[in-house]
């Protein structure tokens, strides 16, 4: 090796040296850094938790460090007096050795290890010192400055974002607190559960922010999606029960018109038609005592009874709908009764009309059974049966003369 590679050695160590103590120096200034170690000026935070089990070994690491760092720079100037000392010319290849040896070699020593009894043979010593090279130690401190920087930093972010993270969370809340009181949903136990935990969180901001975050993402966000669940749940139950709402009073204004229109048929059958299998209305009690139904189930749903009424509302909708079914084939069965009388009437007007046409309209038999007729279909209560007989015979006695 010569002078001018000795050189050149040198200098790049010395830059190194430079880089090094810049970057210490930038850690060491942190404020972050300064209370956890407990500068004066900073009193030292008592970590716990994750935070703890992290940082508490990274700062012990940071100690060794500069230690080692100054080792290193104790290494890289004795080199550098050594090379001093060189002559200008001609210097000795043992001097260049000694410097090489230095620079390159196992020339700094860490510390020494007591070897245990144990492991020790007849011939071993019991001491034995930990020697390594400056390149190898510098690849120790850049580890241990990574780990101990990382550790700080996150330490730093923790801080700097934790409190600005719960208050986002806080708000999510009282936007959900908001949404399930309109929703009936006041007691939400997952709303109860995540404000708990924000209240828990923000107690151990200070001593163990990494466990901290940690548990924002294993528990609070989690929650937080399970509490936008639950309301985003609620509110389309609450959709849907309105929808069912809406749909019940529609089905009972349709079922009390039909219920009027049934007793309305019902009444002018029962004055203008005699007929043995004649349907009758639902009674009033039962339209009342379904609308009292609807009323409960309107209550229950304001005391925040969503599932229950639910289920009450299917039930109802499905006894309205029985209900109007019922009704509206009452109405048609009398409705058809009226009808029939008023058929009969007018095919009775038509056939003695055709009876003209056909010069039988004194025909002693067709007068006979039209006036029998015609006094059964204007009369109150029709015979139906009787009155559809006598214009049936009208028919055949008409259709037989021709």
């Amino acid at each position: 090796m010569t002078t001018k590679i000795v050189d050149q050695l040198l200098a790049d160590w010395k830059n190194k040296i430079q880089v090094v103590s810049q970057n210490l120096f930038d850690l060491q200034e942190l404020p972050v850094y300064q209370r956890l170690c407990g500068i004066p000026g900073f009193p030292k935070v008592h970590l716990t938790g994750i935070t703890a089990q992290k940082v508490t070994p990274a700062l012990e690491a940071m100690n060794d460090l500069f230690q080692y760092f100054d080792l290193l720079v104790q290494t890289i100037d004795r080199a550098s007096r050594l090379r001093q000392q060189l002559p200008r010319f001609l210097a000795t290849e043992e001097k260049i050795d000694e410097i090489k040896q230095l620079l390159t070699g196992t020339s700094i020593h860490l510390y020494v290890v007591q070897t245990p009894l144990a492991q020790r043979e007849l011939l071993t010593v019991t001491q034995q010192a930990n020697a390594i090279a400056p390149a190898q130690l510098l690849e120790v401190m850049t580890q241990a400055f990574s780990v101990a920087r990382d550790a700080v930093l996150a330490v730093d972010a923790a801080w700097t974002n934790l409190e600005f993270i719960l208050q986002d969370a806080e708000s999510q809340i009282i936007l959900g607190q908001n949404l399930a009181a309109s929703l009936n949903q006041a007691s939400c136990r997952e709303l109860v559960q995540a404000h708990e935990a924000i209240a828990s969180l923000r107690e151990r901001i200070e001593q163990d922010p990494l466990g901290v975050s940690a548990e924002i993402d294993r528990q609070l966000k989690p929650l937080l999606a399970q509490v936008k669940l639950v309301l985003e749940q609620a509110q389309k139950q609450q959709a849907q029960i309105q929808e069912k709402v809406a749909i019940a009073h529609n089905l009972l204004e349709q079922l009390i018109r039909l219920h009027s229109q049934s007793i309305a048929a019902f009444m002018e059958s029962q004055e203008k038609v005699l007929y043995l299998t004649k349907q009758t209305p639902l009674a009033q009690e039962q339209i009342d005592a379904l609308s009292q139904w609807l009323t409960r189930l309107q209550n229950k749903l304001e005391e925040g009874l969503v599932s229950p009424v639910m289920l009450g509302l299917d039930n109802w909708i499905a006894k309205a709908k029985e209900y109007i079914t019922v009704e509206q084939q009452t109405y048609t069965a009398n409705s058809t009764l009226l009808q029939t009388r008023r058929e009969l009437r007018g095919r009775l007007d038509a056939l003695k009309a055709k009876a003209l046409a056909r010069g039988l309209i004194e025909d002693i038999t067709l007068v006979d059974l039209a006036q029998k007729a015609t006094q059964l279909l204007y009369i109150r209560p029709t015979p139906l049966d009787k009155a559809s007989e006598l214009v049936s015979q009208y028919e055949k006695r008409l259709n037989s003369q021709f």
